[in-house]
Formats: C-alpha cells, structure tokens, sequence
C-alpha cells in the first residue's frame, strides 16, 4: 500500500466485506446535492492584470491565476479589481518548469512557491546594435542556491522579406554559457563575445551570472535578419523533487517577510501535472510522491485531449493515460484547462457548501481542489454567424446535479447520476456515459442513470473505478446534418469536442490553423473516478 492508498482521509470509507474490508475512494461523499453551489474555477490560467476582469465576467468565481517568468502568485488579487467584484475568490498559484531532471510543467495551487525571473525588454527589433543590461540578478554560487544563478537568455530571429540568410552576432558581459542540468561550463568556458549565431544554431542559451547585471549586444543587417524574441527568462533548474517538497512543505520568505514556499492551508490544494507527456510509470512517481500531488490535465486547450496537431490530438492522449493511471489503482483527479488561452474551452466546477465569508470560501475552494469536489466542464463555445467567439466563450450551467453511491446492507450497489442545467432549446439531448477500468460500460440517454456495480464471485466490486460522462448535445451538427443518439454514442469525446455548425477564429486551438477552429456546440462533463480496490496493482 503506497501513500495513495491512504489519501484523503476525509473521503475514505471502510464498509464491510465477506472476506476483508472493501476500500472505496468516493470524492462526492460528502456534498450535499440540496443545497450545494458550483463554482466555476481553473487551475491553469495565464493572465495579466487586464485580464482579470474578462475572465469574471466568463463567469469565473475563483480565480488562482498561475503565470510564469517569473513564477509568482498573484495573490492576493489586486484591490481594485477585488472592490470592483466583491464577490470574486482568490488563491496564490504559479506555474513551474525547467527541473533538471524532468520535462514536467506543474501547477502549485495554493501555494506560494515562488521561482524564476522574465523580462521581455522593449527595444527596437529592426535597429542594429541591439543592446540591453539585465539587473538585479542573483550571481551563481555553487554552495548556496546555485540555480537561482541560472538564466536563460531567449533569442529568436528569421530571415526579413526577400533576404538571404538571417544571421547576428551575440555578445553577453556579465555571464558565462553553462547547463541548466549540472551546471558545468563548455571547454571554451562558456564566453560569449562577437558569437555568430545562424538560424541553424541553438538560438537558446543558459548562462550563470557572475555579475549582477548581465549585458547583452545583438548586431545585425536589418535588411536580412528581423529579431522575433528577446528576453531572459529563469525556471526552477532544480530537482523535480526539490520543487515539490518546497511547493508542499517548504517555509522559505522573502526580504519583506512574505512567504514564497508552502501551502496557503494545510488541507488544502495540492501540485497539478500539466499537459502530461510522459509515461505512466513516470506519472506513478510523481503521484506516489505525496498525496497531495493531485492528478494530470486531461484537457488543455492548446492540445485538447492531448497532442499538438489534430493526428495526434485524435488519439487523445492525455485523456486515454488518465484512465491507464487509474488503472493501476492510483488515485487521479482530472482538470480540464484554457493555459494560456483566453476564449477557449475548459473549467473545473468546484463543488462548495453555500454562504461564508470570502477567507472562509478560499478556504473551501482548495478543500474541494484537494478531496475531489469538483468536475470538469468543457461549455459548448458562443459564436457569431461570422464564427467569432464571443462572450462570455464556453460558460454553462450544464452540470452535476447527483453523484450518489446507492447501498444495500452498508455495500455500494450502483452509481446514481442526474444532471441539469443544459440550454434545452439549443442542446435538448441528454447522454450520461459511465466509464469504468473496462472502458464504457454503461450508456444512458435521459437527464438521470444508475450503473449497477459488476461484483466477483467473492463479494467484492469487481472494477477498480467508475467515472462518468454526461453531454447535451443539440439534433444536428455542420449546418444541418441529423445527430440521432444511436450517432452520438458512436462518437468518442474528441469526437464529440469537434463537432460544430461553424468555424471560428484560430486563435481557439492554434492547431487548426487557416481553416480555422470548430467551434464547439456540445456540453460536456467529466466527473472525478469514484475508486474501488485494496492497493495498486503492478505495472
């Protein structure tokens, strides 16, 4: 039994067995479905201040923005936005990245880790010299820190209309060119002066600062080369390890005093692993780290369900490695995510008990990130007859209005499920699908279904999970075409994400590209896994 068997112990419930203890891991245990209220949430959202109020006004109540360069909380939300909607919840969070030993990008939701450094500078990109001083770098120091001494200097450029080759010539005082993993510097000690750099070269670059201030001087022919990027940029350079344990438990403050490791609330929020591109056995590490390692993104809606051109995102790989982790008996929230992404599609409906002040409801709504009172929402897209989004873009009522276990002398005999909410004029039908370690198993056409728990010969319920899939969904599709419910079921949940009336801007999924983005006509939720078992199974 790992640390995900003992999870959440708020939602762990032991009922008897013929021969053992039957261990069920149920999310929705505890909401009350009378009285409880949703709350329209995301746990991975870049935005800037000018943002804050077009998500509020998408119908967003919870608002724990997570940027990066620098990964910093922007918590708590600025006051005038907080006087304008006094309503509006907040919670410090930040997207991490560049661990020396790992790919992955992570969430900290809830927390106040803090890491990194950007600056984009405003210089003109078609003048020759380019030059800028970088300042209030920490130095590298390889006893103390030394990846706050790493940097990383973003430069990208392309050949100007009609030209020939594009090339510049690079010079950095103030830093030495070394690696982000180890540290360690080239044979030539990693001086950067009068480098010339092709578009066939590495045209981004680590360095550790042995100064302060880093200046930079990019010289080349405008008339050939046109400068695209440049900025410097930091990441954790960091152990994956290191960056959880600090996010989860770390007590660090800054000059002022001000917390930038750590939980907000020890009971609440947890590390998320975004658009995960890794392999199961991987992901297991990452989730038997700590039990507050909540779960992967299922959709992001730069890749949807996962890859980053429409062949690949039709093998919904996020999607299909959610339920291989669940199959391995691990316990694995799903969100559902916009990233960077304004217009998009992809919430996370928080499950919360009504009233309360805004600490108290901060509070609660990381409670619910935690324990799994929450599902996700992927809103049919609002669009003109020109197909441009328009607001307020995916926001719907559509949701969960039961997720019960039903029992019969204190064993769990079916999961019973009801939904409301859908636009009945525009989308007047009603698909509940039950999804278990088997694969569909259960498909029900109507607001309400129950799935009959399968049982083995010993008693015992004999799949490791069920979740559950609702949709509303509308009688055609691509301007007319008849959608019957024998040809919904068919469709799998890319599927069913893509099927549209219009196109609309491309900006949606940037990989749609001149043809333009399908927007989405179907409601769709997505619940967290209601688990089964006594341990986790080899892989």
């Amino acid at each position: 039994m790992t640390k995900q068997g003992i999870v959440a112990l708020g939602v762990l419930l032991l009922v008897g067995a013929s021969h053992a203890a039957e261990r069920v891991l149920n999310p929705y245990r505890d909401v009350d479905w009378g009285t409880v209220t949703y709350v329209h949430s995301f746990s991975h959202q870049h935005a800037t201040h000018s943002r804050l109020q077009t998500l509020r006004d998408m119908g967003y109540e919870h608002l724990p923005i997570s940027n990066y360069y620098p990964s910093e909380p922007l918590y708590p939300l600025p006051e005038d936005f907080r006087k304008a909607n006094p309503d509006v919840l907040g919670a410090p969070n930040a997207e991490q990245h560049s661990t020396t030993d790992s790919p992955i990008h992570f969430n900290a939701i809830g927390n106040y880790y803090t890491t990194g450094y950007g600056e984009t500078p405003r210089v003109q990109r078609d003048r020759s010299p380019i030059a800028h001083v970088f300042r209030g770098l920490h130095v590298f120091d390889p006893a103390r820190e030394p990846w706050r001494g790493i940097y990383r200097l973003d430069l990208r450029f392309d050949a100007a209309a009609n030209s020939g080759e594009a090339s510049v010539r690079l010079t950095v005082e103030g830093a030495r060119q070394a690696s982000y993993k180890d540290f360690s510097e080239p044979a030539d000690g990693g001086i950067v002066r009068d480098r010339v750099l092709t578009l066939a070269s590495a045209r981004s670059m680590t360095f550790k600062a042995t100064a302060p201030e880093i200046r930079v001087q990019i010289v080349f022919d405008p008339a050939v080369t046109r400068i695209t990027q440049f900025r410097l940029m930091q990441g954790t350079y960091r152990p994956w390890r290191d960056t959880f344990r600090a996010a989860l438990d770390g007590s660090a403050r800054d000059a002022e005093g001000r917390p930038i490791e750590g939980l907000m609330f020890p009971e609440g929020g947890g590390i998320t692993i975004n658009h995960p591109g890794e392999s199961v056995t991987r992901l297991a590490e990452y989730l038997d780290f700590d039990p507050r390692v909540l779960g992967i993104e299922v959709w992001n809606q730069h890749e949807m369900f996962g890859g980053q051109t429409l062949e690949k995102a039709a093998t919904m790989p996020f999607y299909t490695l959610w339920d291989e982790v669940l199959r391995t008996g691990r316990r694995c929230f799903g969100f559902f995510v916009k990233d960077h992404c304004i217009f998009g599609r992809g919430r996370n409906v928080l499950l919360m008990p009504p009233g309360g002040d805004t600490a108290t409801r901060e509070r609660q709504a990381l409670q619910a990130y935690r324990n799994g009172r929450f599902f996700g929402l992927l809103g049919a897209m609002t669009g003109g007859a020109d197909g441009k989004p328009t607001m307020p873009y995916d926001q719907s009522n559509f949701r969960f209005t039961r997720l019960a276990l039903r029992r019969e002398a204190d064993k769990p005999v079916s999961l019973d499920v009801s939904v409301d909410g859908a636009d009945t004029q525009r989308r007047p039908n009603t698909q509940i699908r039950f999804i278990t370690d088997q694969g569909v198993a259960c498909v029900v056409d109507g607001n309400s279904g129950s799935f009959i728990l399968p049982r083995s010969a010993d008693g015992r319920v004999a799949c490791r999970y069920v979740r559950v899939e609702a949709f509303a969904y509308p009688n055609t599709h691509s301007g007319g075409q008849t959608l019957t419910p024998a040809a919904f079921t068919a469709l799998n949940v890319f599927q069913i994400a893509r099927l549209h009336d219009v196109r609309g801007d491309s900006g949606v999924v940037y990989m749609d590209g001149k043809d333009g983005t399908p927007l989405g006509i179907v409601d769709m939720l997505f619940s967290q896994p209601i688990q089964f078992g006594f341990g986790i199974c080899d892989l």
